[in-house]
């Protein structure tokens, strides 16, 4: 085995100098969040996206500040599930999320799109750098809690997810057989 050069990308699992958190990425300067909940499923419909949806709404009506990530890029639903259809705005500071009529935040490819039906044909490392930065770059204001609605399965976007994100939780929802 080689000697640490304390970069961990290079290094196996063994390495006893290797720090999980240092995958972490930060969010954008000016966002502040608490708690991050991650959605999943090893298959698609479900109900994640619901399940995240009605999460939202329900911490919100506790009083939580709420937001969505949606991290679902080929799929994704969650604007059209809040009724929100302009497209997101930005400043030289990073994107703004859209704000639903409940005051909940959200930023979803769907808001970035020239049509917010238009199909996302991407590949695994290009949707997966978009998710990361909807966390890096899109300005989240006092967030207690995010959803992160996550595409079905176990693929890149969901394993970059867990490991750029400080997941405090995570929802698997199922179906029966």
């Amino acid at each position: 085995m080689s000697e640490c050069t304390h970069d961990c990308s290079t290094c196996g699992e063994s390495c006893s100098e290797r720090d999980p958190k240092s995958f972490l990425k930060p969010t954008n300067q000016f966002s502040d969040i608490r708690k991050v909940i991650a959605v999943v499923s090893g298959k698609g419909g479900v109900g994640k996206s619901m399940v995240t949806s009605l999460m939202a709404v329900a911490m919100k009506k506790q009083g939580y500040s709420t937001a969505i990530l949606d991290a679902d890029i080929t799929g994704p639903s969650i604007p059209q599930m809040f009724g929100v259809h302009e497209n997101a705005a930005g400043t030289e500071d990073g994107i703004l999320p859209a704000i639903t009529k409940s005051g909940i935040e959200l930023m979803s490819v769907n808001l970035l799109l020239p049509h917010e039906d238009d199909p996302v044909v991407w590949r695994g490392p290009v949707i997966a750098g978009t998710v990361e930065q909807f966390w890096t770059d899109v300005i989240w204001n006092e967030v207690d809690y995010m959803f992160v609605d996550m595409p079905p399965g176990t693929g890149d976007v969901p394993l970059k997810v867990l490991q750029s994100l400080p997941v405090d939780w995570i929802i698997v929802v199922t179906s029966p057989l």
